[in-house]
């Protein structure tokens, strides 16, 4: 009986420990997350036109800064929104498919970083994609046909 007391407080110290440390998002934190979304709302914006040219140049490099930021979430989540940025800008079908991955990854953000609640989270159920933009009207960055085309969700 006292092997199979020790070896539980073994095992409930080893879980303890393995518990990720939990960082709070300082002013700093949110200020560098409230320039991220505000270059995706730019970058959506720019899907929003006839002849979509975004700028990834510029929000590569607040993506950057996520990355060489101090809070180890916000260095994950920087690199995971990397990998996903397009190359070719002149493809836009591949383009909807890494903005869609990017958007999941802000929505997750949104909800983790306090004092966000200035993005809304929209959905589009015709082409199965997220967005988060400013506002309360829908302006679908997917769907040239169909820019009304979604609904407010949070």
């Amino acid at each position: 009986m006292k092997v199979f007391r020790i070896s539980l407080l073994v095992l409930a110290f080893f879980a303890l420990s393995c518990k990720e440390e939990v960082v709070p998002f300082g002013p700093q934190h949110q200020k560098l997350v409230e320039t991220l979304l505000a270059g995706n709302q730019s970058v959506l914006e720019q899907f929003l036109k006839e002849n979509p040219k975004p700028n990834w140049k510029e929000f590569s490099e607040t993506i950057q800064s996520l990355v060489a930021s101090d809070h180890p979430k916000l260095r994950s989540w920087g690199e995971q929104i990397l990998t996903h940025i397009p190359t070719d800008q002149t493809d836009l079908e591949s383009s909807y498919e890494k903005i869609s991955q990017i958007q999941e990854i802000l929505i997750q953000i949104r909800s983790e970083v306090p004092n966000q609640l200035k993005y809304n989270r929209f959905y589009c159920p015709m082409v199965d994609k997220s967005w988060l933009m400013t506002g309360r009207e829908v302006k679908n960055p997917y769907a040239p046909e169909m820019r009304d085309c979604g609904e407010l969700m949070q």
